[in-house]
């Protein structure tokens, strides 16, 4: 996943370098339009890459806090 994250930080800064306004790359898209895209991407990416640190995902993650919860007697949600 890393080298994705790499390859949109190339992509992005080739776009950002282009004088063009609209890419014919990206089927002549505007250049802002573009940059939004990529920028969103890599922080999808960001935020998956953030996720695979943890041993759970963030649903794993809730279940296991209502099963502690649920385990001490103690309401998840007041």
């Amino acid at each position: 996943m890393e080298n994705e994250l790499e390859e949109l930080y190339k992509e992005l800064n080739e776009v950002k370098a282009c004088d063009l306004e609209y890419l014919p790359k990206y089927g002549y898209s505007s250049k802002e339009e573009i940059i939004q895209l990529i920028e969103e991407d890599i922080e999808e990416l960001r935020a998956e890459l953030e996720c695979n640190q943890y041993d759970y995902t963030p649903d794993e993650f809730e279940d296991e806090r209502m099963f502690l919860c649920v385990s001490q007697g103690l309401p998840r949600y007041c």
